[in-house]
């Protein structure tokens, strides 16, 4: 099977006014395509400051991270941009959605940017709609949707540059546990309807278990790897 996401040897440091803070050590990991990794560990191990790297919105101090055979850490940042733009997206606890935007403008957001033809567009937003169960709610507002159904639209929204990785830093931060494990089902469902591959970091125990695998994360290093699903041995 593909590996999608190759991760080998990814340290970052910083530098603070106490001294030089080690937040990566040597992390080195593979994701193939379809598979569904969560990412654990407490407040503070590392997990934010991974899913950074990996998506380029920060650069390790030593280290690759290698999407679909490019080097993500070798681009410069005009091009780091325009990978996050059309080959990962994101999904955040809290939404992210405009408020202003009807749902349908905010899951067409980024295929408008891209310039993508109006008529292309509309079907795209119809399709993901549905796949999220909001196909007659594109003319509401966020406000008017319960936080189980906006997550629902940043799913939408994020699918719709069809990435091949998704990144979610705590998708159910905010949700209750029957709602969290609904999301869950959906960013499953999503990831294999869309062909996609899901880096999740979280704390949530029934998302965890939902996952192909666990990466647990302590101190900045990987300590160990829970297997779930077809693909628990993999390393």
């Amino acid at each position: 099977m593909t590996d999608v996401l190759v991760v080998e040897n990814l340290t970052r440091k910083f530098r603070t006014p106490a001294g030089e803070v080690t937040a990566l050590k040597d992390v080195s990991f593979r994701i193939p395509r379809g598979e569904i990794v969560a990412l654990s560990g407490r407040s503070g191990s590392g997990k934010t400051t991974l899913l950074n790297c990996v998506s380029g919105l920060d650069l390790p101090s030593s280290g690759t991270v290698m999407l679909d055979g490019q080097s993500v850490t070798g681009l410069d940042e005009a091009a780091r941009t325009r990978m996050r733009r059309d080959s990962i997206a994101f999904i955040f606890q809290t939404f992210g959605l405009l408020p202003h935007l009807t749902i349908a403008e905010n899951v067409g957001l980024p295929l408008r940017l891209r310039r993508e033809h109006p008529e292309l567009r509309e079907e795209r937003v119809a399709h993901l709609l549905d796949l999220v169960g909001l196909a007659r709610r594109g003319g509401s507002h966020p406000d008017e949707l319960s936080g189980g159904q906006q997550q629902r639209v940043a799913i939408a929204r994020a699918l719709a540059n069809s990435p091949r990785l998704l990144i979610a830093d705590e998708p159910t931060g905010q949700l209750d546990a029957a709602t969290g494990a609904a999301i869950m089902d959906l960013i499953r469902a999503a990831v294999h309807a869309e062909s996609a591959t899901a880096l999740i970091a979280t704390h949530d125990n029934s998302v965890q278990d939902s996952a192909d695998r666990i990466l647990h994360i302590a101190d900045g290093a990987l300590r160990g790897r829970v297997g779930r699903g077809a693909h628990a041995m993999r390393p």
